[in-house]
């Protein structure tokens, strides 16, 4: 997705956070709407971050959408706007309309989010990790079945050879 709709994505999810926080909405609303701004500021950090350490693959056909100009201050921007929203955030949960919740709360907000990440980057290494080994183990069963085959073959055709020299 472009950066500039993922920060036009951002930010209309935020100012929704704002909109029910000022009209005073359930905990619930705003907690769901600050779900949506999360999935949304997610998005666009992982654009930040696949340009930061993206490698293309070996076939793969390499494109730039501009000039490195406009994509470096498309994510400076990007970055800016993540981090003012996160300072706004921490605010509303200090001192602002998600007071009751208050620091702890916040705490837990981030630290959730932190384990969740961690808990996905894991999944994401164990299913790399589960290809490599099915691709190992298929690899062998190959090599294995092919080795077997091929020794049944010549015990078959020896065993012919000696039936009609009539040694058997």
């Amino acid at each position: 997705m472009d950066p500039l709709a993922l920060i036009a994505t951002v930010n209309a999810t935020f100012n929704g956070v704002k909109k029910l926080v000022a009209v005073g909405r359930e905990a619930q609303d705003v907690m769901k709407q600050l779900g949506k701004w999360a999935d949304a500021a997610s998005q666009l950090h992982g654009y930040i971050n696949k340009h930061e350490t993206r490698k293309p693959g070996i076939f793969e056909k390499i494109g730039f959408k501009g000039s490195e100009g406009s994509e470096a201050l498309d994510i400076m921007a990007a970055k800016q706007r993540l981090k003012t929203m996160e300072a706004e955030i921490y605010h509303m949960f200090l001192y602002g309309e998600l007071q009751d919740l208050g620091s702890a709360g916040y705490s837990e907000f981030v630290q959730l989010r932190k384990k969740i990440r961690e808990d996905r980057e894991k999944a994401l290494r164990d299913q790399a990790r589960r290809r490599l080994k099915f691709i190992e183990n298929s690899f062998a069963a190959l090599i294995v079945s092919t080795f077997l085959a091929v020794s049944i073959y010549f015990s078959v055709v020896i065993y012919d050879l000696g039936k009609q020299a009539g040694k058997w």
